[in-house]
């Protein structure tokens, strides 16, 4: 009869504690996503676009990064990317924006897509890697998010 209560503590110990291993971070996470596109230098070689970009803490935590990296994708097909050097900082569950330059690999489909008649918008996905250092350890947060974004301040870049 001695085993019975034993096997119980055991039991529920055991899952006490897988249960505490595989706890949701109720903390909340970043996003990152495109508040606004503007063409603002082509050639004939290279069309550079300011993207505006939203950076969202849902954390109860505040974050410093050093920089960032992103690619963007207009109804699934590979856009540009976008590189920036300026520290970004979030204090707890809040929101920032900030402008950088996006380098346009794929200047074909976004003539396309403005040269289709009665297409202001298009879906989009944003894949972000935002780089903070903490001690000795460098660090690498991914985020991707997508929406629809309006094309008119891209006109420029034809």
């Amino acid at each position: 009869m001695k085993t019975i209560p034993t096997l119980a503590i055991l039991v529920l110990g055991l899952s006490l504690l897988l249960t505490g291993c595989n706890s949701v971070d109720k903390s909340g996470g970043i996003t990152v996503t495109v508040a606004d596109l503007k063409a603002i230098d082509s050639s004939l070689l290279e069309t550079q676009v300011t993207m505006t970009l939203r950076y969202t803490s849902e954390s109860l935590n505040a974050f410093g990064f050093s920089g960032s990296s992103h690619k963007l994708y207009f109804n699934g097909a590979y856009i540009g990317r976008a590189v920036s050097h300026t520290p970004i900082g979030l204090p707890p569950l809040s929101t920032t924006t900030r402008d950088v330059t996006l380098i346009i690999e794929n200047s074909a489909l976004v003539k396309q897509l403005l040269s289709m008649q009665g297409q202001t918008t298009a879906s989009y996905r944003l894949e972000s890697v935002l780089f903070m250092t903490s001690g000795d350890t460098d660090i690498k947060v991914k985020t991707d998010s997508d929406g629809v974004l309006d094309l008119h301040g891209l006109q420029a870049a034809r």
